[in-house]
C-alpha cells in the first residue's frame, strides 16, 4: 500500500468557507452582470427567485423583498436584464448564487419572444385542445421511442418498462434531439411510426438540456407533426421545469422520460391487482345475477302454484273437509242437545210415574181395568181395586159422597 505523507486533508465546511472567502476577495462590491431571466418565482414571503442565463451558462439568484419591492417594473421569463448583484455562497449546502440589489431592462431575448409568439399561434388554431388528444392505450403491446440511442434517456425508458411491463416491445428510431436537423428527424421518425403502423404508442423526447439542446421540440413543424400523428404520443422533453412547444401539443406531456415510461405502461403487479379486482367484480356480479334468477324463479313458481289446477282441487277437498267437519259438529251438536232433552225429560217422566206418585202416599183405584178418577164412576157395591206403593187390595163399595 502506497503510503502519502504529510496530506494536508481539510473539511468540507473549511473547502467552502475558503471558496466563499475567496468569492469575497474577489468582488468585495456588487458587480452588473447582464442576462436572461427565466423560471421567476415570486414567493409568498415576497422574495423573488430565478434564473439568469445567457448562452453558454446560467446562475440561481435571489432578490430579497427588501430590494424587489423598489422596482417600478414587473420582471417576466425571457426578458434580458442588467442586474446589480452580489455574488455568494452558501457555506452549509455549498451553493453558488448571486443577491440581486437592482434590475433593469436590457431587452427581451429572441427565442422568448419566437416561443411566446408559436406558442399562441398554435393555441389559437386549436393544437392544444384536449378535445384533439388522444387516449393512451391500458395495454401497448409494441412501443415506439423517438430519441437518441447514445442518451440516457433510452436506457431509463428501457429499463422501467421491461421491469413494470416485460411483454411489451420497445422500437427504437435513432433520432437526432439536438440543433438544427433534429426537427426534421423527428418529423420522419413520426412519420415513418404511423406509415408502418407497428407502434401502439409512442414516446418522443429526450433527457435535461439547455436551452439551445431542447430547442428543436420548440419547432412548429414537429408540434405539427405530433398533432397529426394517428398515434398516441407522450412528449418527455428534459426536466420537469422544462416545458417545450412539444409538451402543449403531445397527447400527455411527462416532465421526464423516465416518468413517460411509467405514464405508458402499468405496473404488473398493479395488473395482477387489477386482474384480483376484476374477478372480485365478476365473481359478486354472478352471485348477485344467481341470486335475482332464483328470486324470480321462486316468484313464478308461486304464481304457478296459485294457478294449478290440482292445488285448486285441494282448495275444494280442503273446503269440503271443512263443511263436513263443521256439519258433522252441528249435527253432534244437535243429537247431545237432543240427548240432554231426552234425559230431562226421561227424569220427568220418572217424576210423574205411577210407581213415584205411589211413592208419595198415593194410591190408584181401578174399577174393571179403569182408573178412577172421581166417585162418580162408581156404585155402591162396586168391587174395586185399590193399588199402593206396595202392594194390593180389594175393596167393596159400602158409600159414596159426592
Amino acid at each position: 500500500m502506497q503510503i502519502i505523507p504529510n496530506r494536508n486533508i481539510i473539511k468540507i465546511s473549511e473547502l467552502n468557507r475558503k471558496i466563499k472567502n475567496s468569492i469575497d476577495y474577489t468582488f468585495p462590491e456588487p458587480i452588473w452582470v447582464l442576462g436572461e431571466i427565466r423560471d421567476l418565482k415570486r414567493h409568498s414571503n415576497r422574495n423573488w427567485y430565478f434564473t439568469l442565463r445567457d448562452e453558454d451558462a446560467q446562475v440561481n439568484c435571489i432578490m430579497w423583498d427588501s430590494d424587489n419591492r423598489n422596482m417600478d417594473w414587473n420582471p417576466e421569463d425571457g426578458v434580458i436584464v442588467e442586474a446589480l448583484c452580489k455574488p455568494a455562497l452558501y457555506i452549509k449546502g455549498g451553493k453558488y448564487e448571486l443577491f440581486v440589489k437592482q434590475m433593469h431592462k436590457s431587452g427581451v431575448g429572441d427565442r422568448a419572444i419566437q416561443f411566446e409568439r408559436l406558442k399562441k399561434k398554435l393555441f389559437a388554431e386549436g393544437l392544444f385542445d384536449t378535445a384533439y388528444k388522444k387516449k393512451l392505450p391500458t395495454f401497448p403491446m409494441t412501443i415506439g421511442v423517438v430519441t437518441s440511442r447514445t442518451g440516457a434517456a433510452i436506457r431509463d425508458i428501457m429499463q422501467i418498462i421491461q421491469r413494470r411491463a416485460p411483454w411489451a416491445n420497445i422500437i427504437l428510431r435513432d433520432t437526432l434531439v439536438q440543433g438544427d436537423l433534429a426537427p426534421k428527424e423527428i418529423i420522419k421518425a413520426i412519420q415513418d411510426f404511423n406509415f408502418f403502423g407497428k407502434a401502439d404508442l409512442l414516446i418522443v423526447g429526450r433527457g435535461g438540456g439547455s436551452e439551445d439542446d431542447l430547442w428543436c421540440f420548440n419547432d412548429e413543424l414537429v408540434a405539427r407533426a405530433i398533432y397529426d400523428s394517428e398515434i398516441p404520443i407522450i412528449s418527455a422533453v428534459g426536466h420537469e421545469i422544462d416545458f417545450t412547444i412539444a409538451d402543449f401539443v403531445a397527447d400527455v406531456r411527462a416532465p421526464t422520460p423516465s416518468a413517460a415510461a411509467e405514464i405508458a405502461v402499468m405496473d404488473i403487479s398493479e395488473i395482477f391487482k387489477y386482474l384480483e379486482q376484476t374477478i372480485v367484480r365478476i365473481y359478486n356480479s354472478i352471485q348477485q345475477l344467481i341470486l335475482r334468477k332464483k328470486n324470480a324463479l321462486m316468484s313464478y313458481k308461486h304464481s304457478l302454484d296459485m294457478i294449478n289446477p290440482s292445488r285448486k282441487v285441494e282448495q275444494y277437498k280442503r273446503y269440503i273437509d271443512e263443511i263436513g267437519n263443521r256439519s258433522l259438529l252441528a249435527v253432534r251438536s244437535k243429537l247431545d242437545r237432543g240427548f240432554n232433552r231426552l234425559e230431562l225429560l226421561k227424569e220427568k217422566l220418572k217424576l210423574l210415574s205411577i210407581d213415584k206418585v205411589l211413592e208419595r202416599g198415593f194410591s190408584l183405584v181401578t174399577f174393571n181395568g179403569e182408573i178412577i178418577k172421581e166417585c162418580a164412576q162408581l156404585n155402591i157395591s162396586d168391587n174395586v181395586k185399590i193399588k199402593f206403593f206396595r202392594g194390593n187390595v180389594k175393596a167393596d163399595v159400602t158409600d159414596i159422597e159426592i
